[in-house]
C-alpha cells in the first residue's frame, strides 16, 4: 500500500491501532490520513465498501471493514476484524454519523430512526465493544465525535441536536465508568466542518450570510485536534473538546 507518512516526521502513535468508524469521506478520512501519519496501524469503517478500500490503500497500514454502525453485530465484527488482524485495539473513534434539517413537524418515522440508529446507538454500540476490547489492558482511547448541537440549540436542528445531546451525556458516563480500567473517553463537539454535505441542504441552521468554505472548521484541521488528544499525557484525561471557527 502507499504511504502518506511525510519522510522524517516524528510518528507519535507509531504502531499504535486506531479504528475509526465513517472513514470513507470527510472527517473521517481526514482522521484516517492524520492518524496515518503519526505511524498509526489502521481499521477503517464504514458502509460504502469502495470508499474505505480506497482510503485504506492510500495508508500505510490499514485494513477495511465494510460497517454499518447501526447494527450492533457488525460494530461487533468491525472490533474482532481490527483484534484479528493487529492484536490489540489502542484507540476507537466513533466518527459514523449524518445530518438531517428541517422544522420540527418535517421529520418522518424513517429519518427519525435514521438520525437515531447512526448518530446514537453507533456510539454506543461503538463504545461498549471498544471498552470490552481495552479493559483487559488497562489503556486505551475512546473518542465520540459529537458536535456543538450537543452544547447548544439552533432552529431545524430538532432531531439531530436531541442525538448529539444524547451522545454527549453517554459519552460523560461512559467516562466514569471507563476511567476504572485505565480507558481515557472524550467528547469532540465541533462546528460546522466545510465538508461537501452543507451543499445538499434546503434547510440550515444558520443564516444564508455563512459560507462553509469561508466561515467552517477545515476537516484535516480538525483530525489534527483529535490526533493531539491522543498523544496527550498519560497523566491526565482531556474528557471535553469543543472547536469552534475564529471567524465568521
Amino acid at each position: 500500500m502507499a504511504s502518506a507518512l511525510t519522510a522524517g516526521s516524528t510518528m507519535r502513535l507509531k504502531d499504535k491501532v486506531v479504528c475509526i468508524t465513517g472513514a470513507g469521506r470527510g472527517l473521517g478520512l481526514s482522521l484516517a490520513r492524520a492518524f496515518d501519519a503519526e505511524g498509526a496501524r489502521l481499521a477503517l469503517a464504514a458502509r460504502t465498501a469502495a470508499e474505505i478500500d480506497e482510503a485504506a490503500e492510500a495508508c500505510s497500514d490499514a485494513i477495511a471493514v465494510q460497517t454499518d454502525v447501526r447494527v450492533h453485530s457488525e460494530v461487533r465484527a468491525l472490533v474482532e476484524a481490527t483484534l484479528g488482524e493487529f492484536g490489540r485495539l489502542d484507540v476507537f473513534i466513533n466518527n459514523a454519523g449524518l445530518a438531517i434539517y428541517g422544522p420540527v413537524g418535517s421529520y418522518s418515522p424513517d429519518e427519525v430512526d435514521l438520525l437515531v440508529d447512526t448518530n446514537l446507538k453507533g456510539v454506543i454500540w461503538g463504545s461498549q465493544e471498544a471498552l470490552a476490547a481495552m479493559k483487559g489492558n488497562r489503556d486505551g482511547m475512546i473518542v465520540n465525535i459529537g458536535s456543538v448541537a450537543g452544547t447548544m440549540v439552533l432552529p431545524n436542528e430538532s432531531v439531530y441536536s436531541a442525538t448529539k445531546w444524547a451522545v454527549r451525556g453517554y459519552t460523560h458516563v461512559l467516562w466514569q465508568e471507563a476511567r476504572k480500567f485505565g480507558v481515557k473517553v472524550v467528547s469532540v463537539c465541533p462546528g460546522g466542518i466545510n465538508t461537501p454535505f452543507w451543499r445538499t441542504q434546503e434547510y440550515l441552521p444558520f443564516p444564508d450570510k455563512f459560507d462553509p468554505e469561508r466561515d467552517f472548521l477545515d476537516p484535516d484541521e480538525v483530525a489534527r485536534g483529535v490526533v493531539e488528544i491522543c498523544c496527550n499525557s498519560a497523566g491526565y484525561a482531556v474528557t471535553e473538546v469543543v472547536m469552534q471557527p475564529v471567524l465568521f
